[in-house]
């Protein structure tokens, strides 16, 4: 019920503040998961809205293999600065489960500042550093686990195709008590359109725990996908 009710705050408070324009982009994916030796059914949408200094994502991500599953979701939010448009204020809120990273319901926030290295027309390269934390079983635990998180970031679209890169680090720093959860989580996605809307993608992402004990979890994912507008009269 609390998690609902979250998200249905975020959807409220997304929409009522987008006064500028009610127009966003979404995207929806499905195809096919493989981890290791096991395969299966993978899925993926997600709801995108940019303007010159605003920036709302939110993503819903979900494979299931023989044995194991992932799914989560996460909204991320962030403003440019006015006077210093090359730097950006964000927040991330993520919920996620993950069986091959033995990760059971995980609540995630983390926010902090960001700076464009480059932004140019085909793409953009920037670098995020934050404070982070989590509850690594959100509905039998309470105590949290504090990171200082880093991160790097490349989008870029040429006249064939479109990638992503995602590289983001979160040393922990808070005791440790059972185990060591600093880790770095990695993405590439590399899109290949199609014709009116439809593309074809496949992303790898890998969980590299650092710490002893903990599994680290990779997987690569082959779709087909389509992206559009949505609009709304407020």
């Amino acid at each position: 019920m609390r998690l609902r009710l979250i998200f249905l705050l975020f959807g409220i408070a997304i929409l009522s503040g987008q006064a500028d324009s009610a127009v966003w982009k979404h995207y929806a994916r499905g195809g096919l998961a493989r981890a290791d030796s096991s395969s299966g059914g993978f899925g993926y949408y997600r709801l995108n809205r940019q303007t010159l200094n605003t920036f709302n994502d939110l993503r819903l991500f979900g494979y299931g293999l023989e044995n194991d599953s992932f799914i989560y979701i996460r909204y991320k939010s962030s403003n440019k600065y006015a006077a210093r448009p090359h730097f950006y204020r964000y927040t991330t809120t993520l919920y996620r489960k993950n069986t091959r990273a033995k990760v059971a319901l995980q609540y995630h926030f983390n926010q902090g500042l960001g700076y464009f290295i480059k932004d140019y027309k085909s793409g953009q390269i920037n670098l995020e550093i934050g404070h982070a934390f989590d509850m690594s079983d959100y509905l039998n635990e309470t105590r949290k686990t504090s990171y200082l998180k880093t991160g790097f970031f490349w989008d870029h679209d040429s006249r064939w195709f479109s990638t992503k890169i995602e590289i983001e680090h979160f040393q922990q720093i808070s005791e440790i008590i059972e185990s060591n959860l600093t880790r770095n989580q990695y993405l590439f996605e590399f899109v290949l359109p199609l014709k009116n809307g439809f593309s074809f993608n496949i992303n790898y992402e890998l969980e590299d725990y650092r710490g002893k004990g903990q599994n680290d979890a990779s997987s690569v994912t082959m779709a087909f996908g389509w992206k559009g507008n949505l609009k709304w009269t407020l």
